[in-house]
């Protein structure tokens, strides 16, 4: 029997990881056109990061750089990749060519799992190093496990920060968002909302988007402090707030950093899975695949480009290899389901110019040529997409 199911969990615990290392692939992906940045910026998210003289673990170290110090570059990347653990977190990237912004000004190679880009883009346009210096000075003193820290570091950026340059407010908002994640996956603040006497209504109203955090001490503390309640996998959670982020940098950041908020945050307000389940129809999953299509294309060097380029690629697997309770292919005939071919359909007509159009019609034309069937010939293409191939 062939049968590939695409484990919902797994795949979606490799998206996270995949979009752990915050140093942009320096290559326009897929568009020979766009031309490199003359600098990036980067502040260094570890401490005593090693710069070293070669782009390697086993090569001299020039000098180690505190954490939350500013470094800059061209984008020049190592053709290696090593996998290497940062606070108990495995990171897959290669090694940027950098230059300290201290008074020494050395320069050599910095892991890339160890760096965080704030900034691509010309010299004369670039953000105040200075300042965003101090903001991630600011958050290495934070306690990421303390919910009032989200809340610390958000003052911040209102006071400090609140008439900074669009440059320097996108390099804040990345800074932020990053410290913001790092606090959801370190502080554990779900054992924070496991005593609350949430209600049935309280759930409806988490899962439509309209609950009242005030209601109850512990979620009002939490919208505070830069965090919202969600309900998935039967479980009501916090995570950062998406819409906070919005309201506030908006208005404030480059057009391509608003897009890159407002998408997340309009992904965030209509969950689009739960329970290994997709929640909206597969249309709609296209419609999103392609946005993240266009955005990779239109910015190549966007500084966080690798969480966009995996989140066009974790879609593009959704709709062509399904999820664990939203399979290709039904369990009892093994033949595509009527929703998946539908959904082809659709991407040809709405997105027929995409590059997601050209991959499901060869998706399609491969299940037709196969009689709708799973064969060991459209579980290979499958694997192919698994692989990014």
């Amino acid at each position: 029997m062939y049968a590939l199911r695409l484990s919902f969990t797994a795949a979606l615990a490799a998206f996270f990881f995949a979009c752990k290392s915050d140093a942009p692939k320096t290559t326009a992906p897929d568009t020979g056109t766009a031309e490199k940045p003359e600098l990036f910026l980067y502040a260094a998210n570890v401490d005593n990061l090693r710069l070293r003289d070669k782009p390697n673990q086993s090569s001299g170290v020039i000098v180690q750089i505190k954490e939350g110090a500013m470094l800059e570059g061209a984008g020049n990347e190592s053709t290696n990749q090593e996998e290497i653990e940062l606070r108990g977190i495995p990171y897959r990237a290669p090694y940027y060519q950098v230059t300290a912004l201290s008074d020494e000004k050395p320069s050599g190679w910095a892991f890339g799992g160890a760096l965080t880009c704030v900034y691509a883009g010309s010299r004369k346009d670039s953000p105040d190093a200075a300042r965003i210096g101090a903001f991630a000075e600011y958050l290495k003193t934070l306690d990421s496990k303390d919910i009032a820290a989200g809340g610390k570091a958000w003052a911040f950026v209102e006071t400090e920060l609140a008439d900074a340059s669009r440059p320097l407010a996108d390099a804040a908002f990345i800074l932020l968002e990053r410290f913001l994640r790092r606090m959801e996956t370190e502080g554990e603040f779900y054992k924070m909302t496991e005593k609350v006497p949430f209600t049935q209504a309280d759930g409806q109203d988490i899962y439509t988007d309209r609950f009242n955090h005030d209601k109850y001490p512990v979620t009002a503390l939490l919208a505070a402090n830069g965090f919202r309640l969600v309900f998935g996998e039967g479980a009501i959670f916090p995570v950062m707030n998406w819409s906070r982020f919005q309201d506030y940098f908006g208005p404030r950041v480059t057009q391509p950093m608003q897009m890159f908020i407002n998408q997340r945050t309009a992904q965030q307000n209509v969950p689009m899975y739960d329970d290994g389940g997709l929640l909206i129809p597969l249309e709609k999953v296209a419609d999103v695949a392609v946005f993240w299509e266009k955005f990779n294309r239109n910015n190549p060097y966007f500084p966080l480009g690798d969480q966009c380029r995996e989140s066009e690629h974790w879609l593009r697997i959704v709709l062509t290899c399904g999820s664990d309770n939203t399979p290709v292919f039904s369990g009892e005939t093994a033949t595509v389901g009527a929703n998946f071919r539908s959904a082809w359909e659709y991407i040809q007509q709405a997105h027929p110019n995409s590059d997601l159009a050209k991959l499901t019609k060869q998706m399609a034309d491969l299940c037709a040529a196969e009689g709708w069937k799973r064969t060991q010939k459209v579980q290979d293409f499958q694997n192919q997409v698994l692989q990014g191939q």
